[in-house]
């Protein structure tokens, strides 16, 4: 009895000596992954520098503290924070917690833009697989401040994304993300108070990259961008609402081509408010305004305007009118 009691004992405590040294190796693998990457920090392109925290708390859970963060790739951007935390609990090892409050840089050909948030979590799951596939992502950001060149140009009251892959390829991740009460006092001088903030944006998209979004990623650098299908794209404004859909594809050069449709109901109060900002030449302004009366017209109503527009190597036009280029 005594030697049956000892065996059925030791089957119960094999899978926690399993589990404990899963933990150990994993928190060891990723601790000591991270120390070489900071011993060789150069990865496709892109410098990266940082300290970092011991791995503590396994094999219950563990947490990972990052600190004086800086990545950039030559010529492009340069992302600062001083720290990012990773939390994952035992009992769901492939889903960690990032908390991103900390304030953070990104700088560039186009300036410098500082961002702050009072509440700023990603919660990541990854499928149960050796080259840790994303599953899906959420993401939930709260009073967003955004500076630019060091002076506030917009506050973002929530913000929420969500990303999941799809079940049928391992290229393919469906996108929806929402801001509610974007403020742009501060960029939107002389406009009255309804047009100075955007109530809401919202989106619904699918993307295919050119490779999964896995633990390779580390090593080869972050995948392009081959296809996007905008199944939708709201923007609330005051009493204006924009719509848009919209298929694009890249290029063997990266450049985007396809096609947008967007949809403006109340467009003339933003061809006013477009007008007041500055960004209608006068001598313009009668040309452009008989075009889109033309043009909703045609579409049956004079208030809902659908302007379709093409993409041609990140080029805009609309017919034979170029219209600018895709950043």
């Amino acid at each position: 009895m005594t030697k049956f009691v000892k065996r059925i004992a030791l089957l119960i405590s094999i899978p926690f000596f399993i589990w404990t040294g899963y933990w150990t190796a994993f928190a060891y693998a990723i601790e000591r992954g991270i120390s070489l990457a900071s011993q060789n920090p150069q990865i496709s392109g892109t410098a990266a520098q940082f300290e970092v925290a011991s791995v503590t708390g396994y094999p219950k859970n563990f947490a990972i503290g990052i600190t004086e963060i800086e990545i950039g790739a030559k010529d492009r951007f340069t992302w600062a924070t001083q720290e990012v935390l990773v939390e994952a609990k035992s009992y769901q090892p492939n889903r960690i917690n990032v908390d991103l409050s900390d304030p953070h840089s990104i700088s560039g050909s186009i300036g410098s833009l500082g961002i702050d948030a009072e509440l700023a979590d990603l919660s990541v799951f990854f499928k149960p697989n050796l080259q840790l596939s994303l599953e899906n992502l959420d993401a939930n950001f709260q009073n967003v401040i955004l500076s630019f060149e060091g002076i506030t140009g917009a506050e973002i009251e929530t913000m929420s994304a969500h990303v999941s892959a799809s079940p049928n390829t391992e290229t393919n991740y469906q996108v929806t993300a929402q801001i509610q009460n974007l403020n742009l006092s501060n960029m939107l001088v002389g406009l009255g108070k309804d047009y100075q903030r955007i109530q809401n944006i919202s989106l619904s998209a699918e993307a295919e990259l050119s490779q999964p979004l896995d633990r390779l990623t580390m090593a080869s650098g972050a995948p392009q961008l081959q296809m996007l299908l905008l199944h939708e794209a709201l923007i609330n404004y005051g009493d204006i609402s924009v719509l848009l859909d919209a298929k694009l594809v890249s290029n063997e050069a990266g450049a985007l081509n396809g096609n947008v449709n967007l949809t403006m109901q109340n467009w003339k109060t933003l061809f006013s408010l477009v007008k007041r900002l500055g960004y209608i030449e006068p001598n313009l302004e009668e040309f452009f305004y008989t075009i889109l009366v033309n043009l909703a017209i045609e579409g049956g109503s004079e208030d809902s305007l659908t302007i379709p527009l093409t993409i041609t190597n990140n080029t805009i036009s609309f017919g034979a009118l170029t219209l600018g280029v895709l950043p």
